[in-house]
């Protein structure tokens, strides 16, 4: 789906399509919040912008940095659509 540790998405499913990415920006790293658990503070999100082959922009974070295992469990999430 991705080669890690930077590169966005190849692909993704969203509402049962599969979608090719053409284009994507990022990744945007964001790091945990120290202050709210101890597991947080290893918590890391990778946020990319992507356009698939039909030209919809969306927001995709990875979960983790995609090398150690106690940043995020590695798994893909939408996190909004742009209109």
């Amino acid at each position: 789906m991705a080669l890690l540790p930077d590169n966005p998405p190849t692909h993704f499913t969203w509402r049962g399509v599969r979608r090719r990415i053409r284009r994507a920006d990022g990744p945007e790293r964001i790091y945990g919040e120290w202050g709210r658990r101890d597991a947080e503070m290893w918590a890391v999100r990778d946020y990319f912008q992507v356009e698939d082959e039909a030209g919809e922009r969306f927001w995709l974070f990875r979960a983790g940095d995609g090398l150690d295992a106690r940043t995020g469990s590695q798994a893909w999430f939408i996190h909004g659509r742009f209109g």
